[in-house]
């Protein structure tokens, strides 16, 4: 990027501004009025950017001259909410005004944005009689639609000649000096007060909110029922409590054989709590929070070191049409001065980040390669065997091929897993697996509930619904599937992939076979 490019660049994101200013800010863009300095000082940025203060109003020129001559100057004052001021409000306090009455002056970033019109024309008004942008007059309100038709209202809170502001307004009425409307915006309709108002309220949103709040009482009313409503299973709430410890993380044995929770105070970046990989992943985050603190600490120092006008490029809340002129010319000026921190902050964040992503995957190959190195798991006895040849289901696939590899390596083979391919029987293997662990612990009978009231009734069926809770035939029906669909049937049908494992009795047994 030189510095041609640079200024380019600059010319057209501000060519992009002054276009969006050109057209009418809605109320939400300006919610807050421009809070700057009482005074900008012009060689305080004449400084910055190289030129002396009688350079200012060129610059500004050049910001706002990119348009071109037929574009549109910025015509309305967008203020947060309704069109009328809030009246906690204190008013501007009047400065004594240097301004004279009809005298056009050009708006920069030397200008104040606190100077007043005299008495006597108290609004600035735009004017729309030149060709050039920024160009304020002070006006009485009826002079206010000679210098710009579109904005007849003279605002004595703001200080301004504006046009109306109304929630939903598409086309203000231009024929009068107050807030009314022409033409609203579509779903609005236009009301004898000129003001627009939503189509769509009516009796229905009062029906619909009224069935909202009934669907939350049946909410809450099935929520306490499902509190003070007895336990009818003993059995099975145990065994569901059970089951949930069970599942839970928890530490070695220790000398009383008990195996006690982890601490929160447990270092999940170093302490293997559930594998290398959740310590890994945790590494991951800490890496994440280190990389976004290098970035603002670098940012935070260029601010604090180099201009503190960095912290403030950007954040300036808009306002009035001249507010905003005086806004985008000083930022256009102070940011083709800082311009060259803009650019070294880049470079540093990307050479940066290269060089930290780099030390990231070093430190998180050197950390699990010692987490591997001090646990011992099943890997470190198994060898996988692959080209094997796809064998029917109907053989002693595992046997064979347990015997062939004890007889080429001469190591004693604990066992052999074979990889099936089951993808076309993908739904019975899994039943069948959960069939079998369900076989191995099986969990309490289901117990019919005890006569209940209508309403409770209904929640309990809406709660086997929802949730799946089984029957008391869902026994028979398991019984008269598995009679149906006989396991060993499928089994057969079914071949091996090329893959299979072997495990070991140690892992010197296992490196020496492979």
């Amino acid at each position: 990027l030189n510095s041609f490019g640079m200024a380019r660049l600059n010319e057209v994101c501000l060519a992009l501004v002054a276009a969006v200013f050109g057209t009418s800010l809605t109320a939400t863009t300006a919610a807050t009025l421009l809070r700057v300095p009482n005074t900008l000082k012009v060689d305080e940025v004449a400084k910055r950017s190289g030129q002396r203060a009688a350079s200012n109003s060129s610059s500004a020129e050049v910001a706002f001259g990119l348009i071109g001559s037929n574009s549109s100057k910025p015509i309305r004052i967008a203020r947060g909410g309704a069109g009328q001021p809030k009246e906690k409000e204190e008013p501007k306090v009047k400065q004594p005004s240097h301004l004279k009455c009809g005298a056009t002056t050009k708006a920069h970033s030397g200008s104040d944005k606190d100077d007043a019109c005299p008495d006597e024309c108290p609004f600035f008004a735009q004017d729309r009689n030149d060709k050039d942008f920024c160009t304020f007059a002070c006006v009485a309100e009826p002079e206010c639609r000679k210098m710009n038709p579109t904005t007849p209202i003279g605002d004595t809170k703001l200080g301004v000649c504006r046009s109306c502001v109304i929630d939903g307004c598409h086309v203000c009425d231009h024929s009068v000096a107050d807030d009314r409307c022409a033409k609203c915006q579509g779903g609005y309709s236009l009301g004898a007060d000129g003001k627009c108002h939503f189509k769509y309220v009516g009796d229905w949103m009062y029906y619909v909110l009224y069935a909202i709040v009934a669907i939350l009482v049946l909410v809450v009313i099935w929520v306490i029922d499902m509190q003070i409503r007895p336990c009818c299973n003993e059995a099975g709430l145990e065994y569901g409590l059970t089951e949930r410890e069970d599942k839970k993380l928890r530490q070695k044995k220790d000398d009383s054989g008990e195996r006690k929770l982890w601490p929160l105070t447990t270092n999940l970046m170093k302490m293997q709590v559930a594998g290398p990989g959740m310590m890994l992943h945790f590494n991951f985050q800490a890496f994440l929070i280190i990389w976004a603190l290098f970035i603002a600490c670098t940012w935070m120092c260029f601010c604090q070191f180099v201009d503190e006008d960095l912290w403030r490029l950007g954040t300036r809340s808009f306002g009035t049409p001249r507010d905003n002129c005086i806004l985008v010319a000083w930022g256009y000026e102070t940011q083709r001065a800082l311009m060259w921190t803009k650019v070294s902050f880049l470079w540093i964040v990307y050479i940066g980040s290269m060089l930290l992503c780099f030390a990231y995957g070093v430190y998180q190959l050197r950390e699990f390669q010692e987490a591997d190195y001090q646990h011992k798991t099943m890997k470190d006895f198994v060898a996988m065997v692959v080209g094997l040849p796809a064998v029917s289901g109907e053989k002693h696939v595992e046997e064979d091929l347990k015997a062939k590899l004890e007889s080429v390596t001469g190591q004693r083979v604990i066992g052999v897993s074979v990889a099936w391919d089951y993808q076309e029987y993908e739904e019975d293997i899994k039943k069948a697996l959960d069939e079998d662990l369900d076989s191995a612990d099986p969990p309490p009978a289901p117990v019919e509930p005890p006569p209940m009231n209508p309403i409770r009734h209904q929640f309990y069926n809406l709660e086997r619904a929802i949730f799946g809770l089984p029957s008391c035939d869902s026994a028979g029906e398991r019984e008269v599937a598995e009679e149906g669909d006989p396991v060993e049937q499928v089994l057969s049908k079914m071949h091996t992939s090329p893959r299979a494992f072997a495990v070991f009795e140690t892992q010197e047994a296992m490196e020496e076979a492979v």
